[in-house]
């Protein structure tokens, strides 16, 4: 685990420096979570580990859960959470970011219904059609809305 650990430790030093107001190790160099309080409102909130082949797996716990995967070394995950904080950061600016994290918690919301639902009950062939239809024309919606609605980010 001295890999790992030492891994870890080049995250964790690349994320003060990117303004981490706190990061802790939770389990001798494998789990990292790590903070950054981006307004008195806004606190974004990411976990990783350091796998025993060396791969990192990152997921954003707040302000909305969410994973993003696997890494291959420790540079790749700072660049992930470099850029991810840039956009809330840029995000933060539009009146509509309220509107938009209660939107995110109630996709996680559903996600957890609807997982609780097929491990708690015997869903009808016609239920989850309908189910699907209506989620499927939710992804449409937001396809429709990503291409016609401006970049918030200037490149």
């Amino acid at each position: 685990m001295i890999t790992s650990s030492f891994s870890g430790d080049l995250i964790n030093v690349a994320l003060r420096q990117m303004g981490a107001t706190s990061i802790k190790e939770v389990r001798n160099g494998i789990l990292y979570i790590a903070k950054f309080e981006l307004s008195s409102e806004l606190r974004v909130t990411y976990v990783f580990d350091v796998t025993k082949r060396n791969r990192y797996f990152l997921q954003r716990v707040e302000p909305y859960p969410i994973s993003h995967g696997d890494f291959d070394g420790p540079q790749q995950v700072v660049d992930f959470i470099r850029k991810d904080i840039q956009k809330f950061r840029n995000a933060m600016n539009s009146h509509n970011f309220p509107k938009f994290l209660d939107t995110a918690n109630e996709m996680v919301l559903l996600m957890h219904a609807v997982e609780l639902l097929f491990l708690e009950r015997n869903v009808s062939a016609e239920d989850l059609d309908s189910l699907r239809e209506r989620l499927t024309a939710g992804i449409d919606k937001v396809r429709e809305i990503h291409e016609r609605a401006p970049k918030v980010e200037k490149n």
